[in-house]
């Protein structure tokens, strides 16, 4: 008997190591497909660089002495190192399984393993070098010739850096993921478990610490907005990670699985028109070329597939909005969403898309850091991306002055200011914040950074978003500016509807009710003011924004258009509306639209035609708004809209610090008399939209 459970225990232990083998084989088969998937584009540079080798096992245009922070030249070496071996395991390769090629791969897998080539940048060394190791080494597994077990077991333990322990969000996933690719390479379960739960960890709510908000908002780098950069690395990398282990024991749970696909399909994806991000989600990447366009996604949503196959026509959908066959405008929505913990606003509708970036003592303010982002200190103060094509933004930012970002209220400097503080800090301000009830809403952002203060609003209609700016304040010799708009100039400029612009720039005082319209966004004036307006070629180099980028001069032509303040503001103020995806401003469509306030303490806006009513309120006290006497007794975001025989009141709390608020209501024609007491949402969902329903007297 003992003998037979002793032969019954071999058994088990033989068949449990074989089901590891077997989990281990189809684990690597995956990462191998995927890996010649997304490598068909190298092409004839492979070939030149199976050319250049030189009996080293070096490539002679790689400077291996560069310790440089940002584009790392050393790194080079390991992406065609990869690119050489891909050519080798690839069935569809001319050079598939050659011998000569083989010869070559040893050699500068042996070059980069008889060495330690560190940058300045952490990053490299604990994240990309050890990641593009263990890609190299998995693919070779499926070479006829297997890499030498002295270079594999060199090269493995260069891939020992990192901790991912130690680390949050997108890093955490990034250092586990070579974690997972050495367990792969070692077959060994614990390491592969380990790196597993590393991997997957990140995907949780956290509240205001770096990762997933309960907002659906992604923070990286302290409470920073990064829902593209490290909220991309986050999808980037966990998909892959997920369709490598699909149908194996690691496979990500169902709980896991449906956080990630909430961040991916209704924070990330939505805010992608026609390809192009907004750029306020990109953090200090905004100084890196191309990095609007996403065409990386595709393959997100190619793995998405393979993770979660009922959801095909979802991905179908996501892939033909980055497909640049479909129109602009092919997709149907009507959102609206503030985003609490990460200060953020998105306004998104089949004709445009209009998204605002803020932020308070509660988050940081744009970073500068690795030399990047140089000039991007207003980043953070009421920026307004507003994109009815798409790339209407798109590597503008070599060109841009950088002291007229759209949106912001800022001191027009002789020459762009660069950003002193490295990493991010938190705004001064305390009131930040948005109401929502999904389809419209109100934000607002209380400007204290650079000697100058403004109260800033923005009221979201359905297809007007009208700008409210008041107590706008500085002592700065400086003269102070907002900016409506700096986009790339596509298009006539036209004032009113019928006078095109003749002159490459002007400063005009307006009249109420004049507009400009250019590349189907119109700017409507509600009330006179002073207007400058230029559309003219602006230049400028990657190399003033981004140290590692390059100094050759940028040129382009530009639209920009902004208010003109003075100097020295005291209480001053402007009012305008966007009206993105016209051809023509409709006249009767502003006189909808009343605006009956705009001081330091409320900013109110109605909308009759939609009978809704927005308000913001700085200070406590009763104020008379159209047929409404609203009395709050603490600052607050509110909004009115009626509904069958009641009236909807939604209401956010821009400070996040309240438990409750009491609204007394007084509208006589609504036979409307009633104090409401509103309990405020508390710990992560401060800040968030509380409802009320108000019955009306009127039958």
């Amino acid at each position: 008997m003992k003998i037979i459970l002793i032969l019954l225990l071999a058994f088990g232990l033989v068949m449990a190591k074989a089901q590891d083998r077997h989990t281990f084989d189809r684990i690597k088969k995956h990462v191998y497909e995927d890996e010649l998937q997304s490598s068909a584009a190298h092409g004839d540079k492979t070939t030149i660089w199976i050319n250049q080798l030189t009996e080293a096992g070096t490539w002679s245009d790689i400077d291996y002495t560069s310790k440089s922070i940002s584009l790392w030249p050393p790194g080079e070496h390991l992406d065609r190192l990869r690119a050489l071996i891909v050519a080798y395991v690839s069935p569809k390769s001319k050079s598939y399984q050659q011998k000569s090629l083989y010869d070559k791969i040893v050699r500068a897998a042996q070059y980069w393993a008889n060495n330690r080539f560190e940058s300045t940048n952490w990053w490299h060394n604990e994240i990309a070098s050890p990641k593009a190791i263990g890609v190299c080494l998995i693919l070779m597994k499926f070479g006829q010739e297997k890499i030498p077990a002295t270079v594999e077991t060199a090269l493995v333990k260069l891939m020992e850096r990192g901790d991912p322990y130690k680390r949050t969000g997108a890093n955490k996933s990034d250092i586990a993921m070579h974690y997972f690719y050495r367990a792969l390479i070692l077959e060994d379960a614990s390491l592969l478990t380990a790196a597993m739960e590393q991997l997957l960890f990140p995907i949780q709510l956290v509240d205001g610490k770096e990762g997933l908000q309960y907002d659906f908002s992604y923070l990286q780098h302290g409470p920073q907005l990064y829902i593209a950069g490290y909220g991309e690395e986050f999808l980037k990398g966990i998909s892959k990670v997920m369709a490598y282990v699909r149908e194996t024991p690691y496979a990500v749970n169902k709980e896991k699985l449906a956080l990630f696909e909430k961040f991916l399909l209704e924070t990330y994806l939505p805010i992608i028109r026609s390809r192009y991000i907004d750029f306020n989600v990109h953090g200090r990447g905004i100084s890196r070329p191309d990095i609007l366009r996403k065409d990386q996604e595709v393959a997100i949503l190619q793995q998405m597939q393979l993770i979660d196959p009922a959801k095909n026509e979802i991905w179908k959908k996501g892939l033909a909005k980055l497909d640049s066959i479909q129109a602009f405008n092919a997709e149907d929505q009507s959102l609206h969403r503030h985003y609490w913990k990460g200060d953020y606003t998105t306004h998104l509708r089949k004709q445009f898309h209009f998204n605002l970036r803020l932020a308070s003592k509660r988050t940081n303010k744009s970073e500068s850091g690795n030399g990047e982002n140089m000039l991007g200190k207003n980043m953070t103060d009421g920026v307004t991306n507003i994109q009815v094509f798409g790339p209407e933004y798109y590597n503008i930012m070599p060109v841009w002055e950088w002291d007229k970002i759209p949106g912001t209220t800022t001191r027009d400097y002789q020459g762009d200011q660069e950003l002193k503080e490295q990493w991010g800090v938190l705004a001064a301000n305390s009131f930040s914040g948005g109401v929502s009830n999904g389809t419209i809403g109100a934000s607002a952002m209380s400007v204290q950074y650079d000697g100058l203060a403004a109260q800033k609003a923005w009221f979201f209609f359905d297809k007007e978003i009208v700008c409210l700016g008041s107590g706008i304040n500085c002592s700065a010799a400086e003269p102070v500016v907002t900016t409506l708009n700096q986009t790339w100039l596509n298009g006539p400029v036209v004032w009113n509807g019928k006078e095109q612009m003749s002159t490459d720039s002007l400063v005009r005082n307006v009249k109420q009710g004049e507009y400009v319209m250019h590349n189907q966004v119109g700017y409507y004036f509600p009330e006179a003011m002073k207007i400058a307006l230029t559309a003219k070629e602006q230049s400028g180099s990657w190399y003033r924004i981004n140290r590692s980028r390059s100094k050759d001069a940028v040129h382009g032509k530009v639209f920009k258009l902004w208010v003109e303040h003075a100097a020295k503001p005291v209480n001053g103020s402007y009012a305008y509306i966007v009206v993105p995806g016209v051809d023509q401003i409709d006249k009767r469509a502003m006189q909808q639209l009343k605006i009956w306030h705009n001081t330091p303490a409320i900013q109110a806006v109605e909308h009759l035609g939609l009978a809704a009513i927005q308000a913001v309120f700085y200070e406590s006290g009763t104020y008379q708004i159209g047929a409404w006497s609203i009395q709050v007794d603490k600052p607050v975001i509110l909004q009115i809209t009626k509904g069958n025989s009641v009236f909807k009141l939604d209401v956010a709390d821009p400070l996040q610090q309240e438990k409750a608020i009491r609204i007394h209501l007084i509208n006589k024609n609504a036979k409307v008399n009633q104090i409401v007491e509103i309990k405020l949402p508390q710990a992560e969902y401060a800040g968030s939209t509380s409802s009320e329903t108000i019955p009306t007297g009127n039958k």
